[in-house]
C-alpha cells in the first residue's frame, strides 16, 4: 500500500500502487488541475535573478539589410 497526502488540499489517501492512481501525487483530478493552473498562471517560480534575453545577432543584421 502506498500512502500519500495531496499537496493541494492536504487530504490523505491510500492506493495499492501508483498505476492504480493516475493522478498521483494528487488525491483527485480536480487537485491535479488546480496544480496545473498554478503553473500556467506563473505562481510557481524558482527563486533567483531574472535574466534578460540576449539580443539576437541575426535579428540585428536583418534590420541593417532593410535600411
Amino acid at each position: 500500500m502506498i500512502q500519500g497526502v495531496c499537496p493541494i488540499c492536504g487530504k490523505r489517501f491510500e492506493v495499492a500502487s501508483i498505476a492504480d492512481h493516475p493522478g498521483f501525487p494528487f488525491c483527485s483530478n480536480r487537485c491535479k488541475l488546480v496544480d496545473l493552473g498554478r503553473w500556467i498562471d506563473g505562481r510557481y517560480v524558482v527563486p533567483g535573478v531574472e535574466l534578460r534575453p540576449e539580443p539576437d545577432p541575426a535579428a540585428s543584421s536583418d534590420e541593417e539589410n532593410e535600411e
